[in-house]
């Protein structure tokens, strides 16, 4: 396309430029973002460079170095390489040999390979780049997109961020000049985007008089795609098959022990399972409390929504991808692969099919609770769940046939549904980043996570009201402000209770020093651990 066309030019200006820059390559779904990508690579291995192609999940692997590999024998007949936490010992060897020897010139691989030995590095691609999969969570704590992007720096290479819903971050970055802004406003062969239909769940209650997990509109629509052979996808972000257990008599609850969370019930095993810690055991045919028979599950899953499609479709092939299902080595591409030969007809499953996938036939996507997202207590509830419609409804009509999508709400009326809906990007930038900034969030300022923990609650509360006052009492610490301590959303995780302190600073590396030196001097009890986290992704 036109649009393709201008993208690959401005890339490739930089790449002979060699300097270092960093491109935001922002196309709506299905407008081939990829083909922007595989025009940089050829251009990079022409001239003798390496390159490294990140992916926000291990389980997209197999599909994009598969799509590199064909791209690339049929022009350079260079091989790539995979590179992600989960190779064994071997691979990992046998990679690292590969990059050594100049065998292979291409790394694909999630956001640890942002680590792999490339020498000649002259381009790293960011593919979907506003997941929070990029974040490291643990020690060492890092984000693949920003790793990518100083990496680039320090090899005076080009960086390419691509999406169809960039973070607000990385828009800010473009908006001020730092970042080159690469627009794809139009899918491929101007295919038409998928149609949107909002479904308003509280009236689906009233008329289905009870629990409706399914509005009529969907059911229909299933109905109609069956029929005419083509594909549908249902996406709910919650596993098992209800989020709880609880009886009606008593109001008892089924709660882990170890975590202040509910337990969520699976029916395939009859087990309850604590989705933080692990633990499981069996569910109850009565009421641990009062004895009652008529304890009962609450609320759905992905489990509960495959048995329904089940029975409600007995003829169509059904099956269901999550991480409970997906525990066997590469089931997840055979199920992907039947999906794409039309062995399947309705695929079921989590936030692991909502991104990257590209099926022709499929023409209907169902968001089932389309809300989940928005009841998250996190600034960036309203941009993640923006970015989750756009991001599973982009995954209908990419092939001959339009597509059409089907958002479950019990808020229908909310702005990032609305600007979903009506697939207005930039009106949903401009509001969402006003409200950023009269509150001064990011990217206005950056955020940095102090997390406490500890098997006593008093004692994690007292040392991080101590470690507060000692801060607040510091001079000469700039320009911060400190909110907290407080205890965190679930309060204990693991059997640790857990407490917080926020600083909102300007400057990380004018903060963070200082920062460090008082800690050094606070006397910590050895029963409380407490880690930082600058610009968490996820409000803990």
């Amino acid at each position: 396309t036109v649009e393709q066309r201008r993208a690959m030019e401005d890339v490739a200006a930089s790449l002979r430029s060699n300097l270092f820059r960093v491109h935001l390559i922002h196309g709506v779904t299905g407008s081939g973002k990829t083909e922007v990508y595989m025009d940089a690579l050829r251009h990079v291995l022409a001239e003798g460079g390496t390159a490294l192609y990140l992916i926000p999940e291990v389980a997209l692997t197999p599909q994009t170095i598969g799509r590199i590999r064909s791209r690339l024998a049929a022009s350079s007949g260079e091989p790539a390489v995979v590179w992600h936490s989960l190779l064994s010992d071997g691979e990992r060897l046998d990679a690292w040999h590969a990059l050594a020897s100049g065998e292979a010139k291409v790394v694909v691989g999630a956001r640890s390979a942002v680590f792999a030995p490339l020498p000649r590095l002259r381009l790293i691609v960011v593919d979907e780049e506003h997941e929070p999969a990029y974040k490291q969570g643990e020690t060492p704590r890092y984000h693949g997109r920003d790793v990518a992007v100083y990496r680039a720096k320090l090899c005076r290479a080009v960086c390419l961020l691509g999406s169809a819903t960039p973070s607000l971050e990385t828009l800010y970055n473009a908006q001020i000049g730092k970042y080159r802004r690469n627009i794809l406003s139009h899918r491929v062969d101007n295919r038409r985007m998928p149609l949107i239909h909002v479904v308003d769940m509280k009236r689906e209650l009233v008329s289905q008089k009870g629990s409706a997990v399914f509005s009529r509109l969907l059911l229909d629509k299933l109905q109609e795609r069956f029929e005419s052979k083509q594909q549908s996808i249902l996406f709910i972000n919650r596993r098992g098959y209800s989020r709880s257990m609880l009886c009606p008599d008593c109001g008892y609850l089924a709660e882990c022990g170890q975590c202040s969370v509910t337990v969520t019930y699976h029916r395939t095993d009859e087990r309850l399972r604590c989705h933080l810690c692990g633990l499981e055991k069996p569910a109850p045919d009565r009421c641990p409390a009062c004895r009652s028979t008529r304890i009962r599950w609450r609320g759905f899953g992905t489990q509960r929504v495959e048995e329904i499609t089940r029975k409600f479709l007995p003829r169509a092939r059904v099956v269901r991808i999550d991480a409970d299902s997906m525990r066997r080595r590469h089931l997840f591409r055979r199920i992907l692969a039947d999906f794409r030969t039309g062995k399947i007809d309705v695929l079921v499953g989590t936030q692991m099919i909502a991104k990257g996938l590209d099926f022709p036939n499929v023409t209907l996507v169902g968001l089932i609770d389309a809300d989940l997202a928005l009841h998250i207590p996190d600034f960036r509830s309203a941009e993640r769940s923006f970015q989750l419609l756009v991001q599973v409804a982009g995954r209908a009509g990419r092939g001959d046939r339009s597509g059409e999508v089907v958002v479950q709400s019990f808020l229908p009326h909310s702005a990032p549904i609305q600007y979903a809906r009506q697939g207005d990007f930039d009106g949903f930038l401009e509001s969402e980043l006003q409200q950023r900034k009269e509150y001064h969030y990011p990217p206005f300022r950056h955020l940095i996570h102090h997390l406490f923990r500890a098997k006593n609650p008093e004692k994690v509360a007292f040392f991080a009201e101590h470690w507060v006052r000692r801060l607040e009492s510091s001079p000469d610490l700039g320009r911060v402000e400190i909110r907290g301590p407080a205890p965190t959303p679930v309060e204990k995780v693991r059997g640790y209770y857990r407490y917080q302190v926020w600083y909102f600073v300007s400057s990380v590396s004018g903060f963070l020093p200082r920062l460090l030196e008082v800690r050094q001097e606070f006397k910590m009890d050895r029963d409380v651990i407490d880690v930082l986290d600058v610009d968490p992704v996820q409000m803990a």
